[in-house]
């Protein structure tokens, strides 16, 4: 915390001004919203599929962009979170299996985090960093903006190969059962301001 001292000379008048610039450069920042994001990863084996889910952030800056769906400003920077250990599949063995192959130990989170987004009929085209494992790749993918009443309803797919990001497929029952490498990224979720 820092204290301003009044010199004689600078008066009650310029010590006000400064006041007012300090208290309004305060509250001109844009406030990021950060809400809880529902994540659905799903992908198939050599025997059945699998879903599992986990529920991550979302940290929406608005203003300074390109005005899209519920943004009047625009979105100035986002970023998806998703914490790597609270991973819930259909039962506790899967849930190890996938824990294992993601190594929540090492690598805790995965993140998204916007460069850029274009406009569309029904919200953006997305493009920006995602990291998984420790290893960053670009995606582009679209997303879906649908403005409501409490706030900005989203919603986008993403579909990768999960060892371009460094992950092992599980390989179970002594190699009679194999994930598949492509998996969907599926998420949903409100963006209250």
């Amino acid at each position: 915390m820092s204290v301003v001292r009044m010199s004689p000379r600078m008066g009650i008048g310029r010590f006000a001004i400064l006041l007012l610039v300090s208290i309004a450069l305060l509250y001109s920042t844009p406030a990021t919203a950060q809400s809880d994001i529902d994540f659905t990863v799903s992908g198939t084996s050599t025997i059945r599929g699998w879903t599992c889910t986990v529920t991550g952030t979302a940290q929406v800056t608005p203003g300074s962009g390109t005005v899209a769906p519920g943004f009047a400003n625009g979105v100035q920077a986002a970023t998806l979170t998703v914490p790597v250990g609270t991973f819930a599949c259909p039962n506790e063995e899967m849930t190890e299996h996938l824990l294992a192959a993601l190594q929540p130990d090492e690598f805790d989170e995965i993140r998204f985090q916007l460069e850029s987004y274009e406009p569309s009929r029904q919200g953006a085209e997305a493009t920006g960093s995602l990291t998984i494992h420790g290893t960053s790749h670009p995606v582009t993918f679209p997303l879906s903006l649908t403005p409501s009443g409490q706030g900005v309803e989203i919603e986008g797919d993403v579909r990768l190969d999960m060892t371009t990001y460094g992950v092992e497929p599980p390989v179970v029952m002594l190699g009679l059962m194999n994930v598949r490498p492509q998996i969907r990224i599926q998420f949903q979720g409100l963006i209250a301001p």
